[in-house]
């Protein structure tokens, strides 16, 4: 008997594994995990709004509104407007931009890990989330 091509494309077919699905619930996520996912989302998320506000400055300072925005708050309230022209400059705007995203990175984590609790909460009453995988 000879061995021919189309003898053997039907045995590799019939060799070929077959794709398995499977379905599974998704019930508990661990808290930990979810702390720490959410901590670095919330690291990222908090060093973009940073380098935002310094490079917003930098190109508002650039342009000339930042010079403008102190005119008028210089003619609006004359000699007591000073303190506001302070929050203007770059040192205050680099520590107030670094304030918000730490605050910015705490409630983020908070959040993420209230989230994780609340979901193992509703996954206990409802059975979690069925989530169908497939093995190719």
């Amino acid at each position: 008997m000879t061995d021919t091509p189309t003898s053997r494309m039907k045995t590799q077919r019939s060799s070929a594994p077959v794709a398995k699905q499977v379905r599974l619930n998704l019930v508990y996520i661990d808290l930990w995990a979810a702390v720490r996912v959410s901590a670095l989302v919330a690291a990222s998320i908090s060093i973009s709004v940073f380098l935002v506000v310094l490079l917003s400055w930098v190109l508002l300072s650039s342009v000339g509104v930042i010079g403008a925005v102190e005119g008028v708050v210089g003619d609006v309230l004359g000699e007591g407007g000073g303190s506001i022209l302070a929050l203007l400059s770059f040192e205050q705007v680099a520590v107030l931009g670094a304030v918000g995203a730490l605050i910015n990175m705490v409630a983020l984590t908070v959040l993420g890990s209230l989230s994780a609790i609340l979901y193992n909460v509703i996954a206990r009453v409802t059975g979690g989330l069925t989530v169908g995988f497939t093995n190719q």
